[in-house]
């Protein structure tokens, strides 16, 4: 079925780029700005480099869809199924993501910087080198993912669950992981000012973290595998 909307003002989408689309089911470099996607069935569509900020793919289906270096700037998102789709260089800055679904998505230097990622499900996803800062990730899924070098600086990780994660190098400074399930790979992570209030670090590696206090620990649990900067200790869960 044909699907088109009428696009107003400066900045909507280009007609002809979301005829495209309908008909082909890919548009890749395509102006699709302020497009209505919410619901469409884009699985496996190819739209890398496409532009789709502010678009609404609400509950849209994009399960192993093409978007690297598209611009989703803060794009409606809530919902969608992402399911391994390409990810990669986006820019997905203040996007809104809640309950989204990112299992195994490859987000490689994808921008989410504000981004609203509130009980999504990042199971396995890669994110090596994303920017997360000022991320909103409370009770989000981030079992077995891939966060080496990312920035989390600021983000809210409360709640969250993070058995299994790769946190190499990556910089948690200032963030929220109140009551957070943090049993990660966390060698040199910076953890300045991070906030560990009943964070579960059982099996966590923290071998030359940086910042991180007693004080911050002695609200923290973790078990005999836990492993901390030298001198640091940590009460059992």
């Amino acid at each position: 079925m044909l699907f088109c909307v009428l696009g107003s003002g400066a900045g909507a989408f280009e007609a002809d780029h979301l005829a495209r689309l309908n008909d082909s089911g890919s548009c890749r470099d395509c102006d699709l700005r302020e497009a209505l996607l919410a619901g469409r069935d884009l699985t496996r569509a190819d739209l890398a480099g496409a532009d789709l900020s502010m678009a609404n793919l609400r509950g849209a289906r994009l399960k192993g869809a093409g978007l690297a270096v598209s611009n989703l700037l803060q794009a409606d998102l809530g919902g969608a199924d992402l399911t391994t789709a390409d990810l990669l260089d986006a820019n997905l800055a203040k996007a809104n993501l809640t309950d989204a679904t990112l299992v195994r998505a490859r987000l490689t230097r994808a921008h989410l910087g504000g981004a609203r990622l509130e009980g999504a499900d990042l199971t396995g996803a890669s994110l090596g080198n994303a920017s997360l800062a000022g991320a909103r990730m409370a009770g989000a899924r981030l079992e077995m993912t891939e966060l080496a070098q990312s920035d989390l600086s600021g983000a809210d990780l409360s709640g969250a669950n993070l058995v299994g994660a790769q946190l190499i190098v990556a910089n948690l400074s200032g963030s929220d992981l109140t009551n957070t399930l943090l049993r990660a790979f966390m060698p040199r992570a910076d953890l300045s000012g991070a906030r560990l209030s009943g964070a579960d670090l059982s099996d966590a590696f923290l071998a030359g973290a940086s910042g991180l206090t007693q004080a911050q620990l002695d609200q923290a649990c973790g078990n005999a595998r836990t492993v901390l900067p030298q001198g640091l200790t940590i009460k059992a869960c």
